[in-house]
């Protein structure tokens, strides 16, 4: 009987942590990537099922990038990047990264141990005394956060085994057309010191629908090779 109590307590939280958040599992986000302007290839966001993680549930995100055949032979990139987050918190539980490009390549596996206040990485070990996210988790988290102009907000991100104080300002509303259609926008803009939040140079913008949703509409970094961008060409459900 008791067992019976236990699931039945587990499958109501899982629900509960799906119908608070403007995201199910199942959701895939499908973009078209450019690099200064001309097309590169694609990138994805896969919102998958909610996983037991240390006694816990936790969202199982994955995202990819890859150049086109043209690109490939210019900047070719193949990136994969998994995270665990926690279904409710929307922190940071694991963090698995493989990064191939040009001149660049990581492979990186952190866990995130809250109840020792410690981040284990395949380099070195970091100690936390708060639930962090990484950069990816941190997307999913923003969707969920109530935004008006001329908001800023200050996180702690962690990313390539150490922890950077991130503050976010949001700019305007601005409405934009991509290829999945025209969308009504907030843009937000991550920022430290003139550093984005990724690992390059410059600066990043994100444009997140403003509706219920909070959709990822379209991403622009400033990197060293140039200017990234990633507008939203497909989504489901």
């Amino acid at each position: 009987m008791k067992k019976w109590v236990f699931i039945l307590a587990i499958a109501i939280s899982l629900l509960k942590a799906q119908k608070e958040h403007p995201f199910n599992k199942g959701e895939t986000l499908l973009y078209d990537v450019s690099l200064n302007f001309v097309s590169a290839g694609t990138a994805s966001l896969e919102l998958g099922d909610i996983e037991e993680f240390d006694g816990t549930s936790s969202y199982h995100i994955t995202f990819r990038m890859k150049t086109n055949s043209v690109w490939d032979q210019i900047f070719r990139i193949r990136d994969t990047v998994e995270t665990w987050i926690d279904s409710e918190g929307l922190f940071t539980r694991k963090l698995k990264k493989t990064i191939k490009e040009p001149r660049y390549s990581q492979k990186l596996r952190a866990d995130f141990d809250y109840g020792s206040g410690i981040i284990t990485t395949n380099k070195k070990a970091l100690s936390i005394s708060s639930e962090i996210r990484d950069p990816y988790s941190f997307f999913y988290y923003l969707r969920t956060v109530p935004l008006k102009v001329g908001d800023l907000f200050n996180f702690t991100i962690f990313d390539n085994h150490k922890l950077t104080d991130l503050s976010l300002i949001v700019h305007r509303k601005e409405q934009i057309d991509v290829p999945v259609g025209k969308f009504d926008c907030l843009v937000v803009e991550p920022f430290r010191e003139g550093r984005m939040l990724f690992k390059n140079r410059g600066d990043m913008k994100v444009w997140l629908s403003d509706d219920s949703q909070r959709l990822p509409i379209k991403i622009v970094s400033k990197a060293k090779f140039g200017s990234l961008v990633m507008k939203l060409a497909r989504h489901s459900p």
